[in-house]
């Protein structure tokens, strides 16, 4: 098994690499993804590519994936509705979060406070403490415990954070909740702040926590569909994702911890752009990764790319080690539109995706999208994918013209 097979899933189309290691020879592939289940798109591409390349599934013998499932879900808020549950006393702590407004003089005025991954009505505490040092200050109360996973259950919420004070320096409170809650919810995704982030500042660790509960079942579907897929195709190669960081991390380790692979998309860009800098003999670079849903910048210095111990995706920042790259909800599938309060145009972050994808597709879209204007504006030729798809000019100049 020589080949090693790349795979990067975005919004709205999916790319593929093959590559002989033995020989030097590589085939490469797009296809438009599924979105409403990624792995479909993948395995339509890996049986093209191996056909192409005249091999079967099973000569892979490793399989390298970057995907935006993880940064589109928190991009477009379709993430899990997640029940946060906390110390007694800390209720609030998403909502009060850190005293920090972006922007100038007066910023406090104009600016929209984002809307909390945890609700406060889905925000539950239990009583119990442990200190700075580890030493239980009081035990945990486990009949409260029961009663609010009980009440989570009954509001119908899809993921479950825990997250206690001090809990970094003794997660033994943390765990007896996350058993309780396997207990009483069986097949909702537990996440656990001492285990997803060990480390002191409560609320980085609730929030970091909180988002890798909210991703945790759209990746955890995602990538148990991708296995199955693979395996009954015949592939038996290692599955390995990229990290945010660049680094790679192992499918079951990316359906516990998502919130590693929040820009896993973003970070193949600029991997890639490092390797052909390294190649070429350009030693700083400037990125710009423009895909359906978002758009990717980051900044390469001597060779070397800018990490940071937080991952930003749009107004969100978590406390996860990732390649310094600034994130938008702004690509091809971008959807136009102009609100009745303002009348000012806006583009975005709402996407068309792969389905029903811009107008020009042909898919069944109809609002107007970036790519429908560079289609009207002929930046693209109405053939694609060396002639396999066509675009529907007339249809993108109609959708246009609602604007």
């Amino acid at each position: 098994m020589a080949y090693r097979l790349g795979v990067d899933v975005g919004g709205t189309f999916t790319d593929l690499l093959l590559f002989d290691v033995d020989t030097g020879a590589f085939w490469r592939h797009k296809t438009p993804s599924t979105p409403h289940d990624s792995s479909e798109g993948i395995l339509n591409g890996v049986n093209a590519i191996c056909a192409a390349a005249s091999i079967k599934p099973a000569d892979i013998g490793t399989f390298l994936h970057g995907t935006t499932v993880a940064t589109n879900a928190v991009l477009e808020g379709k993430g899990a509705r997640v029940g946060l549950v906390t110390t007694e006393g800390y209720r609030h702590i998403m909502q009060i979060a850190r005293s920090f407004v972006p922007g100038g003089l007066a910023a406090w005025i104009i600016w929209p406070k984002p809307t909390p991954l945890a609700a406060l009505e889905d925000t539950v505490t239990v009583k119990g403490r442990i200190d700075a040092e580890g030493r239980e200050l009081r035990p945990l109360d486990e009949d409260g415990a029961r009663a609010a996973l009980v009440q989570l259950k009954e509001a119908g919420v899809e993921a479950i954070t825990v997250s206690f004070m001090n809990a970094y320096a003794n997660g033994a409170h943390e765990a007896r909740v996350g058993e309780l809650a396997r207990e009483i919810m069986q097949d909702i995704p537990v996440s656990l702040s001492h285990e997803v982030l060990p480390e002191m500042q409560e609320y980085e660790r609730t929030l970091t926590t909180v988002a890798n509960a909210a991703v945790r079942p759209v990746v955890g579907k995602y990538v148990a569909n991708l296995r199955n897929r693979l395996a009954d195709a015949g592939m038996a190669g290692k599955l390995s994702l990229l990290r945010s960081d660049g680094g790679l991390m192992s499918a079951q380790k990316a359906e516990e911890h998502p919130v590693s692979i929040l820009m896993s998309g973003p970070a193949g860009g600029v991997t890639g752009a490092l390797w052909v800098g390294r190649n070429a003999g350009i030693r700083n670079i400037l990125t710009l990764d423009v895909g359906g849903t978002s758009t990717d910048v980051a900044l390469i210095e001597n060779l070397e790319p800018r990490r940071q111990r937080t991952t930003e995706v749009g107004h969100l920042s978590v406390r996860a080690s990732a390649l310094d790259v600034k994130t938008v909800g702004a690509g091809g599938g971008s959807i136009a539109y102009v609100p009745e309060l303002t009348k000012a145009l806006r583009v975005g972050p709402q996407s068309a995706g792969a389905v029903p994808g811009p107008v020009a597709y042909g898919k069944g879209g109809e609002l107007p999208t970036v790519t429908d204007a560079n289609v009207v504006l002929g930046y693209l030729p109405e053939n694609l994918l060396g002639g396999s798809f066509t675009l529907d000019r007339a249809g993108a100049r109609r959708a246009v013209q609602t604007i």
